[in-house]
Protein backbone atom coordinates (compact mmCIF):
# COMPACT_ATOMS: atom_id res chain seq x y z
CA UNK A 1 0.00 0.00 0.00
CA UNK A 2 0.95 3.43 -1.33
CA UNK A 3 0.12 6.23 1.43
CA UNK A 4 0.41 10.03 -0.42
CA UNK A 5 -0.64 13.80 -0.37
CA UNK A 6 -4.05 14.38 -1.92
CA UNK A 7 -4.91 16.81 -4.71
CA UNK A 8 -7.47 18.42 -6.38
CA UNK A 9 -6.98 15.79 -9.41
CA UNK A 10 -8.60 12.91 -6.30
CA UNK A 11 -11.69 14.77 -5.42
CA UNK A 12 -13.92 12.94 -8.08
CA UNK A 13 -12.57 9.45 -6.33
CA UNK A 14 -12.96 11.31 -2.90
CA UNK A 15 -16.89 11.65 -3.73
CA UNK A 16 -17.81 8.78 -4.85
CA UNK A 17 -16.52 6.88 -2.08
CA UNK A 18 -17.88 9.80 0.30
CA UNK A 19 -21.37 8.87 -1.58
CA UNK A 20 -20.75 4.96 -0.60
CA UNK A 21 -20.81 6.62 2.61
CA UNK A 22 -24.07 8.79 1.74
CA UNK A 23 -22.30 11.73 4.02
CA UNK A 24 -23.28 15.32 3.24
CA UNK A 25 -20.17 16.69 1.71
CA UNK A 26 -19.63 18.72 -1.93
CA UNK A 27 -17.00 18.86 -3.59
CA UNK A 28 -16.27 22.38 -2.04
CA UNK A 29 -15.74 21.06 1.40
CA UNK A 30 -12.70 18.58 -0.61
CA UNK A 31 -11.33 21.90 -1.47
CA UNK A 32 -11.91 23.52 1.49
CA UNK A 33 -10.00 20.91 3.22
CA UNK A 34 -6.85 21.14 0.65
CA UNK A 35 -6.98 24.63 0.86
CA UNK A 36 -6.54 24.47 4.53
CA UNK A 37 -3.95 21.97 5.25
CA UNK A 38 -2.82 20.76 2.14
CA UNK A 39 -0.13 18.44 3.29
CA UNK A 40 -1.95 17.13 5.74
CA UNK A 41 -4.43 15.77 3.15
CA UNK A 42 -3.77 12.31 2.40
CA UNK A 43 -4.67 9.01 -0.57
CA UNK A 44 -4.18 5.57 0.47
CA UNK A 45 -3.39 3.67 -3.20
CA UNK A 46 -3.18 -0.23 -4.00
CA UNK A 47 -1.34 -0.84 -7.42
CA UNK A 48 -1.59 3.00 -7.76
CA UNK A 49 -5.61 2.84 -7.97
CA UNK A 50 -6.92 5.37 -5.03
CA UNK A 51 -8.89 3.03 -2.13
CA UNK A 52 -9.30 5.36 0.55
CA UNK A 53 -8.72 9.14 2.30
CA UNK A 54 -8.06 10.44 5.48
CA UNK A 55 -6.96 14.33 6.60
CA UNK A 56 -6.27 16.66 8.67
CA UNK A 57 -7.22 20.25 9.97
CA UNK A 58 -5.07 21.92 12.20
CA UNK A 59 -5.47 24.87 14.28
CA UNK A 60 -2.82 26.23 16.29
CA UNK A 61 -2.28 23.36 19.21
CA UNK A 62 -5.47 21.32 18.40
CA UNK A 63 -5.81 18.98 15.14
CA UNK A 64 -9.30 17.42 13.71
CA UNK A 65 -8.80 13.91 11.88
CA UNK A 66 -11.82 14.34 9.11
CA UNK A 67 -12.82 12.36 6.05
CA UNK A 68 -11.61 8.99 7.10
CA UNK A 69 -13.34 6.74 4.37
CA UNK A 70 -12.04 3.32 2.14
CA UNK A 71 -13.34 2.32 -0.96
CA UNK A 72 -16.66 -0.17 -0.27
CA UNK A 73 -15.00 -3.00 -2.11
CA UNK A 74 -11.71 -2.80 0.03
CA UNK A 75 -12.86 -2.31 3.63
CA UNK A 76 -11.82 -4.83 6.04
CA UNK A 77 -7.93 -4.94 4.52
CA UNK A 78 -6.73 -2.26 7.33
CA UNK A 79 -6.48 0.46 4.87
CA UNK A 80 -8.65 3.01 7.25
CA UNK A 81 -5.66 1.95 10.14
CA UNK A 82 -3.09 2.80 8.00
CA UNK A 83 -4.19 5.96 7.03
CA UNK A 84 -5.20 6.73 10.62
CA UNK A 85 -1.81 6.18 11.86
CA UNK A 86 -0.03 7.75 8.68
CA UNK A 87 -2.23 10.99 9.78
CA UNK A 88 -1.41 10.82 13.38
CA UNK A 89 2.25 10.48 12.58
CA UNK A 90 2.23 13.85 10.40
CA UNK A 91 0.81 15.14 13.66
CA UNK A 92 2.94 13.76 15.98
CA UNK A 93 5.72 14.99 13.77
CA UNK A 94 4.52 18.93 13.90
CA UNK A 95 4.34 18.34 17.53
CA UNK A 96 0.34 18.80 17.99
CA UNK A 97 -0.41 18.31 21.55
CA UNK A 98 -4.12 17.67 20.86
CA UNK A 99 -5.63 15.60 18.36
CA UNK A 100 -9.35 14.81 17.69
CA UNK A 101 -12.23 13.54 15.77
CA UNK A 102 -15.71 12.80 15.84
CA UNK A 103 -16.57 8.98 16.32
CA UNK A 104 -19.38 7.04 14.81
CA UNK A 105 -19.97 3.76 17.02
CA UNK A 106 -17.69 1.54 14.34
CA UNK A 107 -14.73 3.58 14.53
CA UNK A 108 -14.85 3.51 18.34
CA UNK A 109 -13.10 0.41 19.11
CA UNK A 110 -10.37 1.71 16.28
CA UNK A 111 -9.68 5.06 17.26
CA UNK A 112 -9.96 3.83 21.25
CA UNK A 113 -6.63 1.27 19.67
CA UNK A 114 -4.96 4.26 18.20
CA UNK A 115 -5.13 5.96 21.98
CA UNK A 116 -8.32 8.04 21.80
CA UNK A 117 -10.78 8.32 24.65
CA UNK A 118 -14.16 9.88 24.26
CA UNK A 119 -14.96 13.71 25.74
CA UNK A 120 -19.03 13.46 25.18
CA UNK A 121 -21.79 12.16 22.75
CA UNK A 122 -23.39 14.61 19.83
CA UNK A 123 -27.03 13.14 17.99
CA UNK A 124 -27.51 14.52 14.63
CA UNK A 125 -31.36 15.41 13.96
CA UNK A 126 -32.67 15.46 10.77
CA UNK A 127 -35.53 16.46 9.10
CA UNK A 128 -37.12 18.98 7.21
CA UNK A 129 -38.07 21.85 8.91
CA UNK A 130 -41.96 22.84 9.33
CA UNK A 131 -43.54 25.46 7.71
CA UNK A 132 -42.21 29.31 8.61
CA UNK A 133 -42.54 30.34 12.85
CA UNK A 134 -44.35 33.34 11.64
CA UNK A 135 -46.33 34.85 8.70
CA UNK A 136 -42.78 36.49 7.09
CA UNK A 137 -42.25 34.09 4.68
CA UNK A 138 -38.85 34.95 4.36
CA UNK A 139 -37.23 31.30 3.88
CA UNK A 140 -39.30 30.66 0.73
CA UNK A 141 -36.13 32.89 -0.60
CA UNK A 142 -33.68 30.66 0.83
CA UNK A 143 -31.28 28.61 -1.76
CA UNK A 144 -31.31 25.05 -1.16
CA UNK A 145 -28.76 22.67 -2.29
CA UNK A 146 -30.45 22.27 -5.30
CA UNK A 147 -29.88 26.19 -5.52
CA UNK A 148 -33.41 28.10 -5.42
CA UNK A 149 -32.64 32.26 -5.28
CA UNK A 150 -31.17 34.52 -2.30
CA UNK A 151 -32.31 35.03 0.96
CA UNK A 152 -33.64 37.97 2.86
CA UNK A 153 -31.28 40.49 4.96
CA UNK A 154 -31.38 42.69 7.82
CA UNK A 155 -32.21 42.44 11.61
CA UNK A 156 -34.94 39.88 12.80
CA UNK A 157 -36.13 40.28 16.47
CA UNK A 158 -37.46 37.21 18.33
CA UNK A 159 -40.09 37.03 20.31
CA UNK A 160 -41.03 33.61 19.04
CA UNK A 161 -43.72 31.17 20.18
CA UNK A 162 -40.85 28.58 21.15
CA UNK A 163 -39.11 30.80 22.82
CA UNK A 164 -37.78 30.80 26.41
CA UNK A 165 -35.67 32.55 28.97
CA UNK A 166 -31.60 31.58 29.34
CA UNK A 167 -29.93 32.19 32.64
CA UNK A 168 -28.93 35.24 33.80
CA UNK A 169 -32.09 36.40 32.93
CA UNK A 170 -31.14 37.03 29.32
CA UNK A 171 -34.48 36.91 27.30
CA UNK A 172 -34.54 35.46 23.78
CA UNK A 173 -37.33 38.81 23.26
CA UNK A 174 -34.09 41.01 23.48
CA UNK A 175 -31.98 39.62 21.11
CA UNK A 176 -31.39 40.74 17.95
CA UNK A 177 -30.15 38.74 14.74
CA UNK A 178 -28.70 40.07 11.92
CA UNK A 179 -26.71 39.61 8.93
CA UNK A 180 -22.96 38.59 10.01
CA UNK A 181 -20.53 40.69 8.12
CA UNK A 182 -16.58 40.38 7.50
CA UNK A 183 -15.80 43.10 9.85
CA UNK A 184 -17.42 40.55 12.87
CA UNK A 185 -15.31 37.86 12.01
CA UNK A 186 -12.18 38.60 14.23
CA UNK A 187 -14.98 39.31 17.33
CA UNK A 188 -16.61 36.20 15.98
CA UNK A 189 -13.46 34.20 16.44
CA UNK A 190 -12.60 35.18 19.81
CA UNK A 191 -16.47 34.11 21.39
CA UNK A 192 -15.95 30.74 19.12
CA UNK A 193 -12.38 30.22 20.94
CA UNK A 194 -14.09 30.94 24.58
CA UNK A 195 -16.12 27.96 23.66
CA UNK A 196 -14.40 25.50 21.37
CA UNK A 197 -11.41 26.16 23.06
CA UNK A 198 -9.72 26.33 19.50
CA UNK A 199 -8.20 28.47 17.33
CA UNK A 200 -9.90 28.48 14.02
CA UNK A 201 -10.05 32.13 12.74
CA UNK A 202 -9.12 30.63 9.54
CA UNK A 203 -11.84 28.12 9.38
CA UNK A 204 -14.57 30.72 10.02
CA UNK A 205 -12.92 32.78 7.39
CA UNK A 206 -13.36 30.26 4.61
CA UNK A 207 -17.07 29.74 5.82
CA UNK A 208 -18.19 32.67 5.52
CA UNK A 209 -16.90 33.56 2.17
CA UNK A 210 -18.95 30.41 1.07
CA UNK A 211 -22.15 31.42 1.93
CA UNK A 212 -21.38 35.32 3.25
CA UNK A 213 -25.45 35.90 3.09
CA UNK A 214 -26.54 33.60 5.53
CA UNK A 215 -23.95 33.86 8.32
CA UNK A 216 -25.94 35.39 11.36
CA UNK A 217 -24.99 36.89 14.33
CA UNK A 218 -26.55 37.84 17.75
CA UNK A 219 -26.27 40.86 20.36
CA UNK A 220 -28.02 41.23 23.15
CA UNK A 221 -27.73 44.66 24.92
CA UNK A 222 -25.69 45.63 21.70
CA UNK A 223 -22.66 43.13 22.73
CA UNK A 224 -22.17 40.18 20.82
CA UNK A 225 -23.89 36.89 22.39
CA UNK A 226 -23.73 34.51 19.81
CA UNK A 227 -23.51 33.14 16.10
CA UNK A 228 -24.52 31.07 13.38
CA UNK A 229 -23.20 29.68 10.39
CA UNK A 230 -24.50 26.82 8.00
CA UNK A 231 -22.81 25.18 4.87
CA UNK A 232 -25.13 23.53 1.84
CA UNK A 233 -24.63 19.79 1.46
CA UNK A 234 -25.44 16.71 -0.94
CA UNK A 235 -28.24 15.60 1.34
CA UNK A 236 -29.49 18.80 3.74
CA UNK A 237 -27.93 21.73 4.75
CA UNK A 238 -26.10 21.64 7.34
CA UNK A 239 -26.55 24.20 9.84
CA UNK A 240 -24.10 24.78 12.53
CA UNK A 241 -21.39 25.90 14.19
CA UNK A 242 -24.14 27.69 16.33
CA UNK A 243 -22.31 28.73 19.46
CA UNK A 244 -23.91 31.26 22.27
CA UNK A 245 -25.71 32.15 26.06
CA UNK A 246 -28.64 30.12 26.31
CA UNK A 247 -30.88 33.39 24.67
CA UNK A 248 -28.19 33.51 21.69
CA UNK A 249 -27.89 29.92 20.66
CA UNK A 250 -32.09 29.13 21.39
CA UNK A 251 -32.80 32.23 18.93
CA UNK A 252 -30.67 32.20 16.65
CA UNK A 253 -31.96 28.40 16.33
CA UNK A 254 -35.03 29.58 15.64
CA UNK A 255 -34.16 32.32 13.33
CA UNK A 256 -32.60 29.59 11.09
CA UNK A 257 -35.83 27.25 11.74
CA UNK A 258 -37.59 30.48 9.92
CA UNK A 259 -35.16 31.26 7.12
CA UNK A 260 -34.58 27.03 6.15
CA UNK A 261 -38.49 26.34 6.22
CA UNK A 262 -39.06 23.45 4.60
CA UNK A 263 -35.44 22.19 3.87
CA UNK A 264 -33.80 19.29 4.96
CA UNK A 265 -31.48 19.96 7.41
CA UNK A 266 -29.10 18.58 9.58
CA UNK A 267 -27.97 19.82 13.00
CA UNK A 268 -24.91 17.90 15.82
CA UNK A 269 -26.46 18.58 18.63
CA UNK A 270 -24.06 18.13 21.96
CA UNK A 271 -26.33 15.62 23.90
CA UNK A 272 -25.62 17.43 27.43
CA UNK A 273 -27.18 20.26 25.89
CA UNK A 274 -30.88 19.73 26.68
CA UNK A 275 -32.26 23.07 25.85
CA UNK A 276 -30.60 22.96 22.06
CA UNK A 277 -31.83 19.02 22.00
CA UNK A 278 -35.55 20.65 23.50
CA UNK A 279 -35.82 22.88 20.54
CA UNK A 280 -34.49 20.70 17.93
CA UNK A 281 -37.26 18.17 18.94
CA UNK A 282 -40.07 20.86 18.87
CA UNK A 283 -39.14 21.48 15.26
CA UNK A 284 -39.55 17.98 14.52
CA UNK A 285 -36.37 17.12 14.18
CA UNK A 286 -35.17 13.09 15.31
CA UNK A 287 -31.80 11.64 15.77
CA UNK A 288 -30.46 9.85 12.96
CA UNK A 289 -27.13 8.75 14.65
CA UNK A 290 -24.88 9.21 17.15
CA UNK A 291 -20.97 10.67 17.31
CA UNK A 292 -18.61 10.36 20.03
CA UNK A 293 -16.33 13.28 20.14
CA UNK A 294 -12.83 11.83 21.15
CA UNK A 295 -9.00 13.26 22.22
CA UNK A 296 -5.80 12.21 21.89
CA UNK A 297 -3.08 13.48 23.86
CA UNK A 298 -3.38 16.86 25.89
CA UNK A 299 -7.46 17.42 26.72
CA UNK A 300 -9.19 19.97 26.23
CA UNK A 301 -12.92 20.84 27.89
CA UNK A 302 -14.96 22.83 25.35
CA UNK A 303 -18.59 24.58 26.58
CA UNK A 304 -21.59 22.16 25.54
CA UNK A 305 -23.88 24.41 27.26
CA UNK A 306 -22.95 26.88 24.78
CA UNK A 307 -22.80 24.92 21.71
CA UNK A 308 -26.00 24.76 20.27
CA UNK A 309 -24.58 23.18 17.05
CA UNK A 310 -21.63 21.32 15.78
CA UNK A 311 -21.15 20.75 12.15
CA UNK A 312 -18.33 18.11 11.42
CA UNK A 313 -15.40 19.69 13.75
CA UNK A 314 -13.04 20.48 10.47
CA UNK A 315 -15.97 23.00 9.14
CA UNK A 316 -17.01 24.24 12.54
Amino acid sequence: MNIRVMTADDIPFAMRVKAQNRWNQLEADWRRQLALEPEGSFVAELDSVPVGTACACVFGDVAWINMVLVEQQQRGKGIGTALMRHVLHWLDDRRVPTIRLDATSLGQPVYGKLGFTGDFTLHRFEGNLPSPLRGRGAAAFLPSPSGRGAGGEGPVFLPSPLRGRGAGGEGAASCEISQLLPSDLSAISALDQSITQTSREKLLHSLQDAHPTLMRKCTIANSLAGYAFCRSGSNAWQLGPILGTPAAGRALLLDAAERFAGECVYMDIPADNADAIAVAQALGLTVQRSFLRMTRGRRIVEDVHRTWASSGPEKG
